[in-house]
């Protein structure tokens, strides 16, 4: 039985130009402390990291503390679970995402990658691996990572949710939308 529907915080929802106070850079191939806020100006691109007392704020209007996020692209499906007995952070909720992703393919995950898009993953692994932060030869020695499986549509573009009170789905794209100064 799913719960009530909540109205998320607009950091987490995808982006609108009437409704969200600013964009939120958000690429789910790097750690959470690189999340900024981006606006165009005529000085160019206006990057803000985003704070801790942005982060630390609720995810919801309710207290909420388990939600699902499904993700499904190709024959990859993953389920993503965010639970905080004190009520989930927007943090809480962007920790998660990244750490779904961060996670090295399975023999059963690496067995559902068709044999022609091998190499447009590889390509994916080692563009990732170049842009880490640290040591490239680390995360080489790692293998492939579910976030390689998204070639290149790493970019978080907000949750929806298609059933009132259900499941919420993430929402990824390779490209950055344009917003007017």
């Amino acid at each position: 039985m799913k719960g009530p529907a909540l109205n998320l915080h607009w950091k987490l929802l995808p982006y609108h130009p009437n409704r969200s106070k600013r964009f939120v850079h958000f690429d789910v191939a790097f750690p959470t402390h690189d999340i900024e806020f981006r606006q165009n100006s005529s000085y160019g691109v206006q990057r803000t990291s985003l704070s801790d007392a942005d982060l630390d704020k609720s995810a919801a209007d309710e207290k909420l503390v388990k939600m699902t996020i499904n993700f499904q692209r190709g024959p990859f499906e993953w389920d993503i679970d965010v639970k905080r007995d004190k009520g989930i952070r927007i943090r809480d909720v962007f920790e998660a995402i990244y750490a779904a992703f961060n996670v090295p393919l399975t023999p059963h995950e690496k067995g559902l990658i068709p044999h022609h898009r091998r190499a447009a993953y590889e390509e994916a692994f080692r563009l990732r691996c170049k842009l880490a932060p640290g040591l490239p030869i680390v995360e080489q020695r790692q293998g492939w990572k579910r976030v390689d499986m998204l070639l290149h549509e790493t970019l978080f573009r907000g949750l929806t949710q298609p059933k009132s009170g259900g499941d919420w789905v993430l929402n990824l794209s390779g490209s950055v939308p344009v917003s007017q100064p």
